[in-house]
C-alpha cells in the first residue's frame, strides 16, 4: 500500500491532492502478463545498483526510457 500525504507547502500555481494506492493482485498479475505477452511494451533505459543510485539519477549523457534502480543483485 502506498500513501502520500498532503505536502507541506501548497504549491502557488498547482494542484495538491492526496491519494491511497491499494495494490490489486489480480490487476498487477494482468500487467504482468500484457508485458510477457507483448502488448505492455516497457521504455528502460538505465538499470542500476542502489549503490550507484546517486550518479544514475545524475547522469553525464541523455538517457531514453526509465532509470531502473535494483536493490537486489
Amino acid at each position: 500500500m502506498s500513501i502520500a500525504g498532503p505536502p507541506e507547502v501548497r504549491p502557488a500555481n498547482g494542484l495538491a491532492i492526496d491519494f491511497v494506492v491499494v495494490p490489486d493482485r489480480a490487476q498487477l498479475g494482468e500487467i504482468v502478463q500484457r508485458v510477457r505477452d507483448g502488448r505492455l511494451r516497457t521504455n528502460i533505459g538505465n538499470v542500476s545498483t542502489l549503490d550507484d543510485a546517486v550518479a544514475a539519477f545524475n547522469p553525464t549523457e541523455r538517457i531514453t526510457g526509465k532509470t531502473i534502480i535494483s536493490v537486489r543483485p
